[in-house]
């Protein structure tokens, strides 16, 4: 009887553990040397969502990031005369959009 239980809740945890929600980094402004300026928390992605990062950067020099949850994700890279941004999303593990 203790070997069924023992195999339920094993069984159970592999489920539970399938079932997580994915995290993502959340900082609303995150400066080129890596100090979040506002927000710096994690958030839960909805079943639409992506863990999401932009980096806007002009030249070499990166001006700022952006890291959270989002259903309007894309991969792409857009480049202007005098402004680069790069958006990339990933939703394959936990905490996938750190810089």
């Amino acid at each position: 009887m203790g070997k069924h239980l023992l195999l339920f809740l094993l069984g159970l945890s592999f489920v539970v553990g399938f079932l997580q929600a994915l995290t993502c980094w959340d900082c609303a402004i995150l400066k080129s040397d890596g100090n979040c300026v506002k927000g710096n928390t994690t958030c839960e992605a909805k079943d639409d969502q992506e863990c999401a990062l932009l980096v806007v950067s002009k030249g070499d020099n990166i001006l700022y990031r952006i890291q959270d949850c989002s259903s309007r994700c894309l991969n792409k890279t857009l480049t202007y005369p005098h402004v680069t941004l790069n958006f990339s999303c990933c939703h394959d593990q936990s905490l996938c959009n750190e810089f």
